[in-house]
């Protein structure tokens, strides 16, 4: 006889979830939905800043093209003009503009001690997120004093305007722009920064036009004015000037020439012609710095002993670039031109195609380029009327050639 069989109600195998389960289920569903709801929220954070951030784009060139605007480079009170560009902070609130998705407060800042006749401009446009956090961007810009009248002008020939001014605040494109602008028409400016003499320009035609031998070595560009240059020289003397740099790298590589200039002096070789003195050249080693300025950073070559003391700036940072900058004043034949080759003359070292001696580049011209139209070449000018300004060498060692790009011919020997 068998053992009974023991049968199971379908009621008794049926279970149903646990209320621990179903606890668990209803977290996981909360912490889902928060997650999405937290992602829904950040999304449409991000589209809020972006579409806000637009905006405040639009906003800060608007202001800076505002400030472009100007009618006159000074005028009556009232009158939008250059000199009128100042630094200040406007608000635009959400309420009053239709576009304006949140509050925005513009701040503009002007720098205009930096650069000659130009200000540099820092737009910084400011508001809040609709998470309290603060926004900002920021936009930097340069705006040149030239007059409106002239705006077109470098679409005209040379000398399609007679004596019309074409550079910065009405002076010549010639005349340094870290010349002191003396106020009545004319500009100083010293080629050795600590040396005893000063050229002044007039600003209209670039021309040099004074010549001042007894100025204070301690008296900088910057502090020149019309007391301080009494008893100067007048005349007519034409610029040429540009850059030396020196590499010792084999090949040589012009984009790598910042080593430290060797003593090195310019004579101007005048011919063609009777020439009532002969020319004055003046050179100095310079440097190249960077500096803050309101937020904006700026890059200014300096003598290459300055300090940021003697420079007025609260400090710098030296980008290890060095080089040699150098300028000669020719007065002209009667005719008002000049001919002649300029050289280089080595101080303690030689010029020549030895392992042991220095090889001078020049720059060639780019095609179709012509600062005069009687400028010979081969280094060599002829019946020049102007100023010649980016006349720039590069020493080698001498058994490198010169490079070939960018584009260098061999000056000396």
């Amino acid at each position: 006889m068998g053992s009974p069989r023991t049968s199971t109600s379908p009621r008794r195998r049926q279970r149903g979830v646990s209320l621990l389960e179903s606890l668990v289920a209803f977290v996981v569903l909360a912490l889902g939905t928060a997650a999405v709801a937290q992602l829904q929220s950040q999304l449409r954070l991000a589209g809020d800043v972006a579409r806000e951030r637009s905006e405040a784009l639009r906003l800060g060139q608007e202001a800076i093209e505002e400030m472009r605007s100007f009618a006159a480079l000074d005028g009556a009170p009232g009158q939008r003009t250059y000199a009128g560009i100042a630094s200040g902070d406007a608000s635009i609130g959400a309420a009053s503009s239709p576009s304006a998705h949140a509050d925005y407060r513009i701040e503009r800042s002007i720098d205009d001690l930096g650069f000659a006749a130009t200000k540099a401009t820092r737009v910084a446009v400011h508001w809040s997120d609709r998470s309290g956090s603060a926004r900002e961007v920021v936009l930097h810009s340069f705006i040149a004093g030239i007059a409106p009248a002239y705006a077109g002008s470098l679409a005209l020939a040379d000398g399609a305007i007679a004596r019309a001014p074409r550079g910065a605040s009405e002076r010549a494109p010639t005349v340094p722009l870290t010349a002191r602008n003396l106020g009545d028409g004319r500009s100083a400016w010293k080629p050795i920064e600590r040396g005893p003499t000063a050229l002044v320009f007039d600003n209209r035609s670039g021309a040099v036009v004074g010549r001042c031998d007894a100025v204070a070595a301690t008296t900088a560009t910057r502090d020149l004015s019309a007391a301080a240059l009494s008893g100067c020289e007048t005349g007519r003397w034409l610029l040429v000037a540009g850059t030396i740099r020196f590499t010792s790298t084999t090949p040589p590589d012009p984009a790598a020439a910042r080593e430290p200039p060797l003593a090195t002096t310019i004579a101007v070789a005048l011919r063609d012609g009777d020439y009532p003195a002969p020319a004055a050249c003046f050179s100095e080693a310079r440097k190249t710095v960077r500096f803050l300025v309101d937020g904006s950073l700026r890059l200014d070559d300096v003598a290459a002993d300055a300090t940021p003391a003697s420079a007025g700036r609260a400090g710098w940072d030296d980008t290890g670039d060095r080089f040699l900058a150098w300028h000669c004043i020719v007065t002209p034949r009667a005719d008002g031109r000049w001919s002649g080759r300029v050289a280089l003359v080595a101080g303690g070292w030689a010029i020549g195609t030895g392992a042991d001696q220095r090889r001078v580049c020049r720059f060639a011209e780019p095609a179709g380029h012509a600062i005069d139209a009687n400028i010979g070449t081969a280094g060599n000018f002829a019946d020049v009327g102007g100023a010649l300004l980016g006349r720039n060498f590069l020493v080698v060692r001498g058994s490198d050639g010169c490079p070939g790009e960018p584009r260098t011919e061999q000056h000396q020997p």
